[in-house]
């Protein structure tokens, strides 16, 4: 009872921090390309939308980019989080000296997203904001033992209990914080998720998809739709998975096909990735 108790409440509380931090999203210079540009974009702490192809972009200051397009080429730099939905693009993201790396949803097919060193025109934007916040945000505070973050679209409230995380299309992730507990859920999304490191799982998404973005995790996935793997070092056995995507580095990834004999596609964007079948 506790714990349903401690759900709902932070729920109900992330989601009205999203419902005040949607005025400040507005607020910023969101920008949206069309096709066939070849520009520079500052993006000022907003997030950039690539609705056509044929693009050429640089992007600076940007906390989210989204791909609906295809064939577009696109230096990304520092950014929060990057979501495809086209085929064809090539994007190119930066590191920052922290490790810190963007949360990279890719659906598309023939994508490659790859990372680079960060260069003297990125800029490595903290994800909590120094300073007083401005006039009418949602600021980072605590609640008792509990803390509010807003990070562009998304809200997240921490507690000892745990997190939960509502972005800016009403998908709710929870992470549970007792040791050793990986606490998935498949969200509005319909994807499974896999933030924490040095996990030992096995899982069957019944037709989710499922996101690895933690590392050194060891996971059996089962009938899982699409697994896309952003993290490092993790090892995967994975059966009856309609497509697999690596975008991180040094995985091992083990597959079976399914009952109908079909087989993944697999989708290799990483270093130092070993992918091998199992009869």
């Amino acid at each position: 009872m506790r714990r349903l108790r401690f759900w709902a409440a932070m729920t109900v509380v992330a989601t009205s921090y999203l419902a005040a931090a949607t005025s400040v999203s507005l607020a910023l210079s969101d920008i949206v390309v069309r096709s066939k540009e070849n520009k520079a974009y500052d993006c000022r702490g907003g997030a950039l939308t690539v609705e056509g192809g044929f693009n050429v972009l640089t992007l600076r200051n940007c906390t989210r980019l989204s791909v609906d397009g295809g064939e577009n080429t696109i230096d990304a730099g520092v950014v929060d989080e990057i979501e495809v939905s086209g085929a064809g693009n090539k994007i190119t993201w930066a590191e920052t000296p922290d490790g810190r790396r963007p949360r990279i949803t890719n659906e598309g097919e023939g994508n490659v997203i790859v990372s680079r060193r960060a260069a003297a025109g990125d800029v490595a934007r903290s994800s909590a904001p120094s300073g007083p916040a401005p006039s009418g945000t949602a600021p980072s505070r605590p609640a008792g033992s509990s803390q509010v973050s807003v990070s562009g679209h998304q809200v997240k409230l921490q507690d000892p209990d745990g997190s939960i995380t509502v972005g800016a299309d009403g998908s709710v992730t929870l992470k549970d914080g007792s040791p050793g507990s990986a606490a998935q859920g498949a969200g509005a999304a319909g994807k499974v998720r896999f933030d924490k490191d040095g996990l030992k799982e096995v899982y069957d998404c019944r037709g989710a998809g499922a996101l690895v973005n933690g590392d050194r995790n060891d996971l059996t996935l089962r009938n899982c739709n699409q697994i896309s793997v952003n993290g490092n070092a993790n090892v995967l056995a994975v059966r009856a998975a309609q497509s697999v995507l690596i975008n991180g580095d040094d995985n091992k990834l083990t597959w079976e096909p399914a009952d109908d004999g079909s087989r993944p596609r697999i989708t290799d964007n990483g270093k130092g990735n070993t992918v091998t079948s199992k009869r």
